[in-house]
């Protein structure tokens, strides 16, 4: 299981907020002119390598991504109720994340990627199987 990085904002159990908004644990979607995914006809997740946006180190994100308690005076740090989380443990490649879930590097990127179904499935699938890992992410800063 890849080692993935997301900054996300955080509820008062220190796990990732569930959500469909920016730095939530889950995709925005259609309309919303920033969605992380396509869909098709039917509402299921299109594979074209969409899905929710994670890194390899919170040190190559841009500032506006990087929670503000993490500036060091250089990396213009300003998220704001957002900690650094991580899931799993292994090498950042593509990869099983979960039985439902893949990680892609995003094209030409080693330290870019999203996370998707690992088949065409209902929106609401893809969402629950997001939601499904809440427990396992840990906050990391270090």
């Amino acid at each position: 299981m890849p080692r993935i990085v997301r900054p996300m904002k955080v509820e008062p159990d220190n796990l990732p907020r569930v959500g469909c908004e920016s730095n939530c644990l889950g995709v925005r979607v259609p309309p919303n002119k920033s969605a992380d995914i396509d869909l098709d006809s039917a509402g299921n997740v299109i594979l074209n390598g969409k899905g929710m946006s994670v890194s390899d180190d919170w040190r190559k994100l841009s500032g506006h991504l990087i929670p503000e308690g993490l500036d060091d005076g250089q990396n213009n740090a300003r998220g704001k109720g957002m900690r650094v989380f991580v899931h799993g443990s292994g090498r950042f490649e593509d990869g099983t994340v979960t039985s439902k879930l893949m990680l892609h590097l995003k094209v030409g990127s080693q330290s870019n990627g999203v996370v998707s179904p690992v088949e065409a499935v209902d929106l609401a699938l893809f969402q629950a199987s997001l939601a499904e890992t809440r427990s396992d992410w840990l906050i990391d800063e270090g």
